[in-house]
């Protein structure tokens, strides 16, 4: 048999099982596609999320109130001096008017006017990365003592916590995913296993009229291809459903925090490399699925 005609029979061959057992193919397919939807759902909405989520400031700020009867130029000099501070990133200077329309803001109090302004100019210093508690204790004790600054507030317990939650997380979500990955693999193992042991008694008679394992196996290949194919493309259709009905809902609740989220799909490239991906395992899902039922019937004969 030529090269051509044994793939125009594998290609018949494919179509008639999907037809003659359509139900099977179908239960295969949708227990796939609802398998690879929940780590293909996670992805998207870690990747859709990553960018907003780590250009959130994490770094500690020190906030510095001056004396109210500083000057700006005394403002200003103590705001280089601090900058030169290794200790700092940068330092910046949020005058009292500022202030002032921050604090009204905040109390829910924008539109308030006051003849007076009880608040002094302020300077918020950002700590430098891999800066210890000792460090920045010590600095704020040295601050404090400077003429022109009333006084030194900071608060980077926050970082400490966000690094343990962070730590945790990162172990936890580690161990969901090599779990879920791990059911994603048997569901679909199970699922193209399932359509190739109905075909056990079309596999025996090949074998005993001499046909080699690559003839026997390549319908059985394409099958397994195809049906991660369209369990991907399912995955991908209930995944953009997912993430808009979430989209609304999780914008505006990150809004409330001066974030802006939009949930999506990854990029075509991904999403053409993902397909990709799934049409090969199941290709070699259905050649181990082939592989085994041909070893039975050689050693077995049955």
């Amino acid at each position: 048999m030529s090269l051509l005609t044994s793939r125009i029979w594998a290609f018949k061959q494919t179509v008639h099982a999907i037809v003659t057992q359509k139900m099977l193919f179908g239960l295969a397919v949708a227990l796939a596609g609802l398998a690879l939807t929940i780590p293909f759902f996670l992805v998207s909405m870690a990747l859709s999320m990553s960018g907003d989520i780590f250009n959130m400031p994490t770094q500690t700020e020190v906030t510095i109130f001056t004396d109210r009867t500083a000057s700006d130029k005394t403002v200003r000099a103590l705001a280089d001096n601090i900058a030169k501070n290794p200790l700092f990133s940068s330092v910046r200077i949020m005058p009292k008017k500022e202030a002032l329309e921050s604090v009204n803001a905040s109390l829910g109090l924008r539109s308030a006017k006051t003849s007076s302004n009880p608040l002094p100019d302020i300077l918020i210093a950002t700590v430098a990365t891999n800066v210890t508690s000792e460090e920045l204790a010590a600095c704020a004790s040295e601050l404090k003592k400077l003429k022109g600054i009333d006084s030194v507030a900071y608060d980077n317990q926050w970082a400490k916590y966000l690094v343990a939650l962070t730590s945790a997380s990162t172990i936890v979500l580690s161990l969901f995913g090599v779990i879920v990955g791990l059911l994603v693999l048997l569901v679909i193992f199970a699922s193209v296993r399932l359509t190739t042991a109905a075909q056990k008694d079309e596999i025996r008679a090949l074998y005993l009229f001499g046909a080699t394992p690559a003839f026997i196996k390549r319908p059985y290949l394409w099958r397994g291809a195809l049906t991660l194919t369209l369990a991907a493309l399912i995955s991908m259709g209930l995944t953009h459903l997912g993430l808009g009905l979430l989209s609304k809902p999780l914008a505006d609740f990150a809004s409330l925090y001066g974030v802006s989220v939009a949930l999506r799909l990854p990029s075509y490239d991904w999403c053409i490399l993902y397909v990709g991906g799934a049409a090969l395992l199941g290709w070699i899902v259905g050649m181990m699925a082939a592989s085994d039922a041909l070893k039975r019937v050689s050693v077995t004969g049955v």
